[in-house]
């Protein structure tokens, strides 16, 4: 969940961008969340069934608004969303984290590292030269993060609006990274949109490999140079991603599981199992 700066009525946001200002009492928004996080005054939005709390706005399709106590229709709920949230940014912004970095004074930094707002950096971890923490990322202890790479920038969403024009997803989470974790140099590892992006314990990523928003890499995972992970996967414990291997969004590889070298994978995974190819079919 993602506290505004300032409670800003329903009613009022859906006037400012043309949407009809449908919500009984109109009620305040306080915050953003995703639909399973949502709380009193929470905005959120929902593509497929969920629940919710009762007093969270959701924005959702005309089949699917029956199913929340306030929820606001729209044929393309996500571009709706999106559009609902930048003018929450425009209007009031969301509270981010004004602390500034804690790194543990056993933990080394190198030349020309740049800790923004909010980071947090464990005991033993080494952060090599030109590599970029983004805001509120935590990093635990024992790792260690090669040179030039990004941590907890955003990832890439967005939606066309109606005249063909990209709109930007605000990326309001983070990322969170566990203990002894590795990550090679030149990988990007992108922020969560409503939530984090988790690197669990004992990961290791090489050089090279792209982790999108929202995935979460379970414990002991190994993600080999120029793997291409897409938003939303969940690579499960102690799996093996080859080189080149691409993941499309939204799958889940299951624990042991191996993606062989330039696997195109386009379906989900079942734990301890071995996929090759474009697209990807268990080996025979």
């Amino acid at each position: 969940m993602f506290e505004l700066n300032q409670p800003i009525r329903a009613n009022l946001l859906l006037e400012e961008l043309g949407m009809d200002p449908c919500l009984e009492g109109d009620p305040l928004l306080t915050s953003v969340a995703a639909i399973e996080r949502g709380e009193g005054g929470s905005l959120c939005f929902a593509t497929r069934e969920a629940t919710t709390h009762d007093a969270a706005v959701v924005v959702t399709t005309p089949a699917l608004a029956p199913s929340f106590q306030l929820a606001v229709p729209s044929e393309n709920p996500r571009l709706a969303y999106i559009q609902l949230l930048a003018e929450l940014e425009r209007r009031v912004g969301f509270r981010r984290s004004q602390e500034e970095p804690r790194v543990h004074p056993t933990a080394r930094i190198g030349e020309n590292v740049v800790l923004k707002k909010g980071v947090t950096i464990g005991a033993h971890t080494v952060i090599e030269p030109n590599v970029v923490i983004e805001e509120n990322v935590t990093i635990g202890e024992s790792c260690l993060i090669r040179a030039n790479t990004s941590i907890g920038s955003d990832g890439f969403g967005y939606s066309r609006d109606p005249s063909g024009r990209p709109v930007k997803f605000i990326h309001l989470g983070s990322v969170v990274i566990g203990d002894h974790v590795e990550i090679g140099a030149c990988t990007c590892v992108a922020r969560g949109t409503l939530g984090n992006t988790v690197i669990e314990d004992h990961v290791k990523i090489d050089n090279l490999v792209h982790i999108a928003h929202n995935c979460t890499i379970k414990r002991g995972a190994f993600v080999i140079a120029c793997a291409e992970v897409s938003g939303g996967v969940t690579v499960g414990e102690n799996a093996w991603i080859a080189p080149n291997a691409t993941l499309r969004d939204a799958i889940s590889i299951g624990g042991g599981s191996t993606i062989g070298l330039g696997a195109v994978v386009t379906k989900s995974v079942e734990a301890n199992s071995v996929v090759l190819g474009n697209p990807a079919r268990p080996k025979q």
